[in-house]
């Protein structure tokens, strides 16, 4: 596996951005699938190199491994601050593509998924871009946002690391964001009704302390006709969790073992 790490200049944020990327050994004209992998709030692109063994297990299925930093932006193009859905959405897909043609723009072979505030940005970047990306993983993933951001959600603490003007800045208010593109839940509901929708795939730990969040998420989801893969295990909100949670994500995604 090759590890390139990349500053690039953004024109939707206005700086430098940073992203690690990760490819596979492969023979000259190879097409890699791809997984666009998000952190959650507070770190950056390196989160998932320094706390899991993403390389290794990428690397045992010639998976190629996207990862941006996106800051505390939850992927929105924020009321207050940065453009990052269309950073996520248009730059970097553009620019990763023409640096690196290995990487497949086959719908089948591209995927996202992210941990805590990235499996929201997964699941937003997938739903939006159906004929993109054929799937999405969420470890403890903040993914009923609309009771989130109106601090209504089973597990919300509205005094947890300043989390109200995080999501203000990001959202706006809750009803800014009902029945729109950030409105995940609603959004996968009508691309089941019209058969578009991408695989869902979900893994929390029973003592997170947004176990219960997830939960009324994933009956939210299920009401809504989607169909979604929900995993639980002993854990809290860690990658001791999530690092073990990689390899049978990539096996529910079908990615066989073999790569480098």
């Amino acid at each position: 596996m090759a590890m390139i790490e990349l500053d690039f200049r953004s024109q939707a944020l206005g700086y430098h951005e940073e992203a690690v990327v990760i490819l596979p050994d492969g023979p000259a004209g190879a097409k890699f699938p791809v997984l666009w992998l998000f952190h959650g709030a507070n770190q950056d692109c390196t989160e998932w190199m320094r706390q899991s063994s993403i390389e290794r297990y990428a690397s045992k299925r010639g998976l190629a491994v996207v990862m941006p930093t996106v800051s505390n932006g939850h992927g929105m193009d924020m009321v207050h601050g940065m453009k990052y859905y269309t950073m996520l959405n248009e730059e970097l897909p553009a620019l990763m593509h023409h640096m690196f043609p290995c990487l497949s723009t086959d719908r089948d072979k591209n995927f996202t998924a992210g941990a805590s505030m990235g499996g929201y940005v997964a699941y937003k970047l997938a739903l939006n871009n159906p004929d993109r990306f054929c799937a999405a993983g969420a470890f403890a993933g903040a993914l009923d946002i609309v009771n989130i951001v109106g601090g209504t959600a089973p597990d919300h603490n509205p005094n947890r690391k300043g989390t109200n003007s995080t999501f203000s800045n990001a959202f706006g208010s809750a009803d800014d964001i009902r029945e729109t593109g950030s409105d995940i839940i609603w959004l996968a509901g009508r691309l089941a009704a019209e058969g578009r929708a991408p695989r869902l795939w979900s893994v929390v730990g029973n003592h997170d302390f947004g176990v219960h969040q997830v939960e009324g998420a994933i009956a939210k989801f299920r009401a809504a006709g989607v169909e979604i893969t929900d995993l639980y295990d002993e854990g809290v909100h860690s990658f001791d969790l999530w690092d073990r949670y990689v390899e049978p994500f990539f096996d529910w995604l079908g990615l066989e073992k073999g790569g480098n």
